[in-house]
């Protein structure tokens, strides 16, 4: 499948007019395959938390946070392994800092050592297309809102329980301040987040300074002006076939009347950029499904074309092969997704969203 271009032109306080073209993304199943370098886990009262440093050598590094409490959704923070002050402010202002001291001493240091040792040289991505995992996206992510005239940018996921509409999970892919994200965690701010709020049901971009009079005391008035995210701009996105929500928060220190409307200039690139980041995240974990299934290139193919209502000569068709090879494939199929007909298989991969359009690449 080609992928399709679409063109972005915008307006860079730096670069003037630019013309920049963000891929859609299409993630073949080889890649956004990530090695684990250590990992640890801890109690803190009633919550586990788990940290690990995972990656690969091309695009770098990061550290992941997991968080999981009775009653609440679960979370993961993720932050670059090797920018050290961001780092350091992240584990200082963990609110478990002291009980999770050693776990953070066990995760960074010896990994960051040998890691650093070792002389990879990091390749940065320009588009969500070209990235192998989520560091590389961050990268996408970073360079791309400094070119738009922002500082610090957040990415979140949220995916959204389909029967009682309450968060299931967030995961948030940190490119500013850290202190803002453990806040956001810590003090359950997705409960009364207008952003997110937006995000839920509309896709079109959101300015701060637009937001209906929030009471004094809300925390994006007052946290947002005290950590230096005084211009927010925010851009959601969606797809059709997963229940995952994306928000990309982007922000500067400029006052509002003029950090707004710079990054607003930028909107068309930025939304594309939020566009982005959900389908290569939604593509990825639907790769890595496959994956623990161990469905092969032509099964996925077969399996979409099945869902379509094909047969197996129409298959054979497609695929090039002898009939008899298809029904051989067929049963391989279901026995990996423990099925007893190729159709069933074919409704169970729809479900996983394995189907869905520009997630097989031709």
């Amino acid at each position: 499948m080609v992928a399709a271009i679409r063109h972005e032109i915008r307006q860079s306080p730096k670069h003037g007019l630019a013309r920049m073209a963000r891929n859609r993304t299409v993630l073949p199943l080889e890649r956004a395959q990530v090695d684990v370098v250590q990992e640890r886990s801890g109690v803190v009262g009633d919550r586990r938390i788990s940290l690990r440093v995972c990656g690969e050598a091309t695009q770098g590094y990061l550290l992941e946070r997991y968080h999981a409490a009775p009653g609440e959704p679960s979370f993961v923070q993720r932050v670059n392994l090797f920018d050290d002050a961001t780092i350091a402010s992240f584990v200082e202002h963990d609110p478990y800092s002291a009980e999770l001291e050693s776990l953070y001493r066990a995760v960074i240091d010896v990994p960051k050592k040998a890691l650093k040792f070792a002389g990879h040289e990091t390749i940065q991505p320009e588009f969500a297309s070209e990235c192998v995992s989520e560091s590389g996206l961050l990268t996408v992510m970073r360079n791309t809102i400094l070119e738009c005239g922002a500082t610090n940018c957040f990415y979140h996921y949220f995916r959204i329980d389909e029967k009682t509409g309450n968060l299931k999970n967030h995961e948030l892919l940190i490119g500013g301040t850290p202190v803002w994200s453990h806040r956001y965690v810590h003090r359950h701010w997705y409960l009364n987040d207008p952003a997110m709020a937006h995000a839920r049901n509309d896709t079109r971009p959101l300015r701060a300074s637009t937001l209906a009079p929030l009471p004094h005391d809300h925390w994006l008035n007052q946290q947002a002006q005290f950590l230096g995210l005084t211009s927010n701009v925010f851009f959601p996105a969606h797809r059709r076939d997963d229940d995952t929500i994306g928000l990309l928060h982007v922000s500067s220190s400029l006052p509002a009347a003029q950090g707004e409307e710079i990054i607003w200039r930028n909107r068309r690139t930025l939304r594309g950029l939020a566009t982005e980041m959900l389908e290569w995240k939604v593509t990825a974990q639907r790769n890595t499904l496959a994956r623990e299934m161990s469905l092969s290139h032509h099964e996925l193919v077969a399996l979409r074309l099945v869902g379509r209502g094909a047969n197996a000569r129409h298959v054979a068709e497609e695929l090039k092969l002898q009939e008899h090879a298809v029904y051989q494939l067929f049963t391989s199929i279901n026995k990996k997704m423990n099925s007893s007909h190729i159709r069933t298989s074919a409704n169970k991969a729809k479900q996983f969203g394995f189907l869905a359009e520009g997630y097989i690449s031709e």
